[in-house]
């Protein structure tokens, strides 16, 4: 069962608009989410309500949300040029990608004390050289 859901994605990003971002979209999205989370983080907190952890499922879907979006733009956005006017592509992909990008450096952020390296410190010793 994901930390997260629909409603706290929408949220988040503040996306109301369910034909620009559908509900099977989200739902697709958080399972690779949550898949990606479950791999990372110490088994203990598998069923974890800690609202860190909600936060960085919902940051993690939240960027493969726009990753999908990045995918769909970039197939839409072409150069649109009129007799006056000439607007280049790729803008929008791009500031998708990079938005993308921080949401999911902000999701291992939050988790980073749940996840399966985070938690086991090595000890270290000092050597005495001869």
């Amino acid at each position: 069962m994901p930390f997260t859901d629909e409603t706290t994605i929408r949220t988040h990003t503040g996306w109301d608009n369910t034909d620009l971002v559908p509900a099977t979209l989200i739902s697709q999205r958080l399972n690779d989410a949550h898949e990606a989370m479950l791999a990372e983080i110490d088994s203990v907190y598998e069923m974890s309500s800690d609202p860190l952890l909600k936060l960085a499922e919902t940051e993690l879907a939240t960027a493969y949300l726009l990753r999908s979006l990045a995918n769909e733009s970039g197939f839409e956005d072409r150069d649109l040029r009129t007799q006056n006017l000439t607007l280049r592509a790729g803008g929008r992909a791009q500031t998708l990608l990079q938005l993308a990008d921080l949401e999911e450096a902000a999701a291992w952020k939050h988790a980073r004390t749940f996840l399966k390296t985070g938690t086991r410190r090595t000890p270290l010793k000092l050597v005495k050289s001869d």
